[in-house]
């Protein structure tokens, strides 16, 4: 039902012109978070900020590997680092157990895969559902978080250079 409403909005946005693309946050928090977002790399760059725009390739790459959406783990990792600016460890920019990286594309693939495995799956011991919401029951449980990252997703939508969804 979820994916079904997540379809739904997204083909309602397309049919009532893409000139200004936007997604409010309650349709960001209705997203299956599972569906691609369709973005290119160039698109997903220009609605992103600061350090975090060099990345969309990497999370344009985990969304295709892992199967989460691009738009909404890079809306993390933009309220986990302000964009990039601030690592809790090093080049960790989604602030994760307190690990440190390598570099910000094995944060980014690693995040990703946990995301998908423990968040995403119906097997996943942290399952709640697909949406924002029910990542959130266990990987924040703050509705502060999950207001922030249905923001952030609404404005890398608003930003980018996305003009239709499909």
């Amino acid at each position: 039902m979820k994916k079904l409403i997540s379809i739904l909005i997204l083909f309602s946005v397309f049919l009532n012109g893409c000139e200004a693309f936007a997604l409010s946050p309650k349709e960001a928090l209705a997203m299956d978070l599972t569906v691609p977002c369709g973005f290119s790399e160039s698109e997903l760059s220009a609605g992103l900020r600061g350090e975090l725009r060099s990345l969309a390739p990497e999370f344009i790459a985990a969304e295709e590997k892992y199967g989460v959406n691009a738009v909404f783990l890079s809306a993390v990792a933009a309220l986990e680092s302000g964009w990039g600016k601030s690592c809790f460890r090093p080049n960790n920019i989604f602030g994760w157990s307190g690990k440190s990286f390598e570099s910000k594309k094995e944060c980014i693939d690693f995040v990703a895969s946990k995301i998908s495995e423990h968040y995403l799956s119906e097997n996943g011991k942290y399952y709640n559902g697909k949406t924002i919401s029910g990542v959130n029951k266990y990987y924040n449980g703050n509705d502060f978080w999950e207001r922030k990252i249905a923001e952030i997703m609404g404005m890398i939508f608003r930003n980018s250079e996305k003009k239709e969804y499909f």
